[in-house]
């Protein structure tokens, strides 16, 4: 792609559209809004559209190599370094997993719940990545303290960054472990949260190349079946949940009812599924039983 370092916002605009398009990019014009605005900092749709305005050279080569990259399937958050979760901005890199609408309904879940929980709810969030999920829960309920746990102790280093940008790191504590594992015996938690892998290695083949271009496998690939976390997490869970605390879970498309099932195996009661937007079941919840 051409693009003269003095161009105009808006030639350099349909430029980068076309560029996009005929790279097979789905949403070329809303990508190249986005990045454009990004790189001049006015997110204004018609401002970046429509205006004579020129870019500085060094915007118009930020921009140009922005475009190309993009024309090579790499996500525009990961270009950006940022994504938007429940209108809040997270920072990513490569060590996390980009959060997406579908987990927006696991802590929407999470959300009422935490609301009938009197005095100071403890939520334990397993393979917290950017820390989207528990930060959110963090800024949500103000008497909320959540502990973040993740295998990646470079993934835990980018959830810190965003608690400390979020200003609710002194409600937040982390710990390296696997699933539940690495807790205190005697901690217990009101709520259990986690969105775990569960893409089988036959579907990672078949996923969206900007998926594979961005997110680390280890956030994603579960096993063969795509649900071998499952079972581990819900029989720990339910050793560190209080009477009548919940554990829930993402689910990939399809595996609600399994997952339903690991639930049950492990004790836990009143097991539900919850659709996301689309009508796919998203989210598994149940709950440990009242002594």
């Amino acid at each position: 792609m051409e693009i003269s370092p003095g161009g105009r916002k808006g030639s350099l605009f349909r430029d980068a559209v076309t560029a996009l398009r005929e790279a097979g990019v789905d949403s070329p014009a809303l990508d190249a809004s986005v990045l454009l605005g990004y790189v001049t900092d006015d997110p204004s749709p018609a401002s970046l559209r429509d205006s004579d305005a020129r870019l500085t050279p060094a915007q118009a080569q930020l921009y140009v190599s922005l475009i190309k990259k993009r024309c090579l399937r790499i996500p525009v958050s990961r270009l950006m370094g940022r994504r938007e979760f429940f209108s809040r901005d997270f920072e990513i890199n490569s060590d996390v997993l980009d959060p997406r609408p579908d987990t927006e309904t696991l802590v929407e879940e999470a959300v009422l719940f935490l609301r009938a929980v009197e005095g100071i709810p403890e939520v334990l969030d397993v393979g917290t990545g950017s820390g989207a999920v528990a930060l959110t829960l963090a800024c949500e309920d103000p008497r909320v303290r959540v502990t973040a746990t993740d295998i990646s102790l470079r993934a835990l280093a980018v959830a810190i960054g965003n608690a400390r940008r979020h200003a609710v790191l002194d409600r937040l504590r982390f710990v390296g472990a696997d699933l539940t594992q690495g807790l205190r015996v005697t901690e217990v938690f009101d709520l259990i949260v986690s969105n775990p892998p569960y893409i089988s290695r036959e579907q990672y083949g078949s996923l969206q190349e900007e998926v594979r271009n961005g997110d680390p496998e280890l956030a994603l690939l579960s096993g063969r079946e795509g649900t071998e976390f499952y079972e581990p997490l819900a029989s720990g869970a339910i050793k560190i949940l209080k009477p009548g605390g919940s554990l829930m879970v993402e689910v990939g498309a399809g595996q609600d009812q399994a997952v339903s099932e690991t639930l049950e195996n492990a004790g836990f009661q009143d097991v539900q599924v919850v659709n996301d937007l689309a009508g796919i079941g998203r989210v598994v919840k149940g709950r440990k039983e009242i002594a």
